[in-house]
């Protein structure tokens, strides 16, 4: 190892001797190298981006539990008798288990009419648990969303949009706060009113215990998963609860998530890394012939001293091993200096496409780029200064000694 070490010192001095011819030499890896650090930084870039926005507006990270209500029995669709039914105490339950890895809902959707004075008003009903608003992407226009204290205690409180507040004020949405409606035959007050959405439906929240007392339904859990590459563990780890928790087992339940398009979307994004680091890569492996050019020209210069060493005992190993540290030192001052450039451009591109688009885009450098370009550099040198190590050791020494 220390004689490796002291190759690469009289590498370096090389390299400082003839800057101009080395650079020259090298720019090919530079190039390459900088592409190639671009192209990795914007994949991974997109790839964290892709997943944010997948994670923030789309339902690809959500699993969703419930009750199978009906099977096929002669390619006939039949009632199951008696089907298990999920309670709040399981959702609870659950919220807990997996509360570092998803957020939980307990949730259960029907229509019905409301009525607020005389204002009589067909909507959409959910009874859910706190995390609505994180679940919905929705925003409070005035007022608050339940409490855990709210759905624990099957509190007769409600949450309606805009649109139904609007329309039964008369355009004073604001005013209903703390006013009451009835529904199913029970009154509810009105502690908040979501934000205003274009083209939004009638909609009434309630807290899933309340909502519960007035209808006989099964209710589904939800299960909003953080990172969605663990939506299969999620899925294995809640089978096994649901054999232990229930005698039908998880057979009695389904299961449903839309992991298939989070691999697509992943494959995509390992599809486009590797095409473009396919393509990059031509420019490395050219810069590989800049740099066997470069030792050819070592020994061709050095012809003389290497005769000397052969002559004074150094073995065929010792002049190998020494150009080939030379090989590797040219090559990772290359991918050095390529990999500085394409961080430096990468971080000028960034903020011109984030000015052109309405994507908080950003690259991003992880330990694997780092690795990809020492291995590039350990496998240039190797690959391009084996030739000419080898043609340095072959050399005769007295002709050596002899050559002008």
């Amino acid at each position: 190892m220390g004689y490796f070490l002291k190759s690469m010192m009289i590498a370096l001095q090389n390299i400082k001797a003839n800057p101009l011819h080395t650079f020259l030499s090298t720019l090919g890896i530079i190039i390459g190298v900088a592409a190639m650090v671009g192209i990795l930084a914007l994949g991974d870039g997109l790839e964290q981006t892709g997943r944010e926005q997948l994670r923030n507006t789309t339902s690809l990270n959500i699993l969703n539990l419930s009750t199978k209500q009906t099977k096929v029995v002669d390619n006939i669709r039949v009632s199951i008798e008696n089907p298990p039914k999920i309670s709040y105490k399981y959702a609870r339950h659950l919220s807990h288990i997996y509360a570092d890895r998803a957020l939980i809902e307990f949730v259960v959707r029907g229509t019905g009419e409301a009525q607020h004075e005389d204002s009589i008003t067909a909507v959409y009903l959910q009874g859910n648990m706190e995390f609505g608003l994180e679940f919905s992407l929705d925003s409070l226009h005035t007022g608050r969303y339940f409490s855990q204290q709210d759905v624990s205690e099957s509190r007769n409180v409600a949450v309606i949009t805009y649109q139904i507040a609007d329309q039964w004020t008369g355009g004073n949405p604001s005013e209903l706060l703390n006013k009451s409606f009835t529904s199913k035959g029970e009154e509810f007050e009105v502690i908040g009113i979501l934000g205003e959405k274009e083209q939004d439906l009638p909609r009434i929240f309630l807290p899933v215990t309340s909502y519960l007392k007035l209808i006989d339904s099964f209710p589904i859990i939800s299960l909003k998963v953080t990172n969605a590459e663990e939506i299969p563990e999620i899925e294995s780890s809640l089978k096994l609860w649901l054999d232990e928790n229930f005698k039908e087992g998880n057979e009695a339940f389904n299961l449903v998530s839309n992991r298939s398009r989070v691999e697509q979307f992943s494959q995509g994004i390992l599809l486009f890394k590797l095409i473009m680091g396919a393509i990059t890569g031509i420019s490395v492996l050219v810069g590989g012939i800049g740099v066997m050019n470069v030792l050819l020209i070592s020994v061709t210069e050095r012809t003389k001293e290497i005769g000397i060493r052969k002559a004074t005992g150094a073995k065929k190993k010792d002049i190998v091993l020494q150009f080939m540290a030379e090989s590797v030192t040219i090559s990772f001052a290359g991918c050095i200096a390529g990999w500085a450039i394409g961080i430096a451009g990468i971080f000028t591109f960034i903020p011109i496409v984030n000015s052109l688009t309405d994507m908080n885009f950003r690259a991003a450098l992880g330990i694997d780029t780092i690795l990809v370009i020492l291995l590039i550099a350990m496998f240039i040198g190797i690959i391009f200064g084996t030739y000419p190590a080898w043609r340095a050791s072959q050399l005769d020494p007295i002709d050596a000694i002899r050559h002008e």
